[in-house]
C-alpha cells in the first residue's frame, strides 16, 4: 500500500483539464448576496456527492486526495484557507481513509480591498477533487461566482446558502478544556502514542474514539488502537505515515467520539495540538 498516494497523484497530473468527473460535483456558493468594500465574507465549496460516493478530507490517509482550489481573484482580493469540517472514516476497496459521505460546505473567507470598481465582481477558482465508491473518479473544473458590489447598505445573507454555510461553520471542531491531550512518544517515532485525559464536565462514556491527524503524521492504515485506562483516560496508538513531515514539534488533529466528549452540551469532536515531549 506504500504507493497508493503517489499513484493517485500521478493519475491526477496525467489527466487533461478540464474534466467533469462522475461521483461528485462542486460549485462556489456565497453566504452573502453582495460584497461591501473591505468587508470579509465567506464563500464555500459546495460538494454534492453522488449516491454512495465519498470525497476526501485535508489529510485523506493512505488513499485518496483532498478537495483543493486554486483561486483566480480580482486584484486586491485575498482568500484564506479552507476551514475543514470533522471527517469520518470511509472505505475505499477495503482500505480506511478520511473523508465525507455527505453534502458538504467547505468555507473560505474572502477579503476584498477597501476600494471596489464597478457594480459586480467575479471570483474564479480551479477545483480538483476525488470521489470514490467502488471505483474512484478524479475531477477537475473551473468554477466562477459573480456577486454584486454593495456600497449603499449592509450586506444581506444569501437566502439559499447563508444558513447552510453558517451551520457548517458553527459545527467546526474547536479546542476544549474538557479533555487534556498529551503525547507519550517522541517526534519522528512510530508508533505515535496519544493520551487523552478527562477533566471536569467530560463524558463518562465517550464510546469509540479516533484521532484524525491534520498534517499526515499518522496514517489511516493500519487502524488505530484506543484503549480506556483505569484512570478514565485513553491511550490512542497510531502508525506514523511514511510520508509524515519530519521534526514537527506538535501533532495537530481532531478527536472524535461516537457517543460524545461532554457530559453536558453535545460535543462530538474537538481539536487539539499537543506538543511532543522534550528529549
Amino acid at each position: 500500500m506504500k504507493t497508493l498516494i503517489p499513484l493517485f497523484a500521478a493519475l491526477l497530473l496525467s489527466l487533461p483539464l478540464p474534466v467533469q468527473a462522475a461521483g461528485a460535483d462542486i460549485q462556489f456558493v456565497s453566504e452573502v448576496e453582495s460584497v461591501q468594500p473591505g468587508v470579509p465574507f465567506t464563500v464555500a465549496l459546495h460538494i454534492l456527492p453522488d449516491k454512495h460516493y465519498h470525497t476526501y478530507w485535508k489529510y485523506p490517509g493512505i488513499v485518496g486526495l483532498p478537495t483543493s482550489v486554486k483561486w483566480r481573484l480580482p486584484e486586491g482580493f485575498h482568500a484564506g484557507e479552507i476551514a475543514w469540517p470533522t471527517p469520518e472514516v470511509v472505505d475505499m476497496a477495503g482500505h480506511p481513509a478520511h473523508g465525507f459521505r455527505r453534502e458538504l460546505f467547505l468555507p473560505v473567507v474572502i477579503t476584498p480591498p477597501k476600494k471596489l470598481l464597478g457594480n459586480s465582481l467575479t471570483l474564479t477558482g480551479e477545483l480538483a477533487w476525488m470521489a470514490c465508491h467502488k471505483e474512484c473518479h478524479p475531477g477537475f473544473a473551473t468554477r466562477s461566482l459573480t456577486l454584486r458590489v454593495n456600497r449603499a447598505r449592509e450586506t444581506m445573507p444569501h437566502p439559499r446558502w447563508a444558513a447552510a454555510i453558517a451551520r457548517e461553520r458553527d459545527a467546526l471542531a474547536r479546542k476544549t478544556d474538557l479533555w487534556k491531550v498529551s503525547l507519550e512518544s517522541q517526534a519522528n517515532e512510530t508508533p505515535v502514542v496519544i493520551r487523552v485525559r478527562p477533566a471536569k464536565g467530560s463524558s463518562g462514556n465517550p464510546g469509540e474514539v479516533y484521532f484524525f491527524s491534520e498534517d499526515g503524521q499518522i496514517t489511516s492504515e493500519p487502524a488505530q488502537k484506543a484503549i480506556r485506562q483505569p484512570d478514565g483516560s485513553y491511550l490512542i496508538t497510531g502508525t506514523r505515515s511514511e510520508f509524515s513531515p519530519k521534526d514537527r514539534t506538535t501533532l495537530p488533529g481532531t478527536l472524535v467520539a461516537s457517543m460524545g466528549w461532554s457530559a453536558g452540551k453535545p460535543l462530538a469532536a474537538f481539536r487539539a495540538e499537543p506538543s511532543y515531549p522534550e528529549k
